[in-house]
C-alpha cells in the first residue's frame, strides 16, 4: 500500500498531507506506527530518488 501512494512523492510536504491523510483512515488500528513507519520511509525514498533525478537533469548539457 505505502508504495503505490508515494511512489510520486516530491516533497516532505506532500509526504505529510499522505500520512495525514492515512492517519484519519487508519489511526484506529493496533498496527498504525507500523504503517506510518512504512508510509515515512518508503515516501523519504521517494524523495530522494526525485531529487537524485533532478539534479543529474540539470547536470545533462542541452
Amino acid at each position: 500500500m505505502s508504495n503505490d501512494l508515494t511512489k510520486n512523492c516530491t516533497s516532505q510536504e506532500q509526504l505529510e498531507k499522505i500520512i495525514k491523510g492515512q492517519e484519519r483512515k487508519f489511526r484506529w488500528r493496533d498496527d498504525w506506527p507500523t504503517m506510518e513507519k512504512a508510509l515515512t520511509e518508503a515516501g523519504s525514498a521517494a524523495i530522494l530518488k526525485h531529487n537524485r533525478s533532478k539534479k543529474t537533469d540539470s547536470i545533462l548539457p542541452e
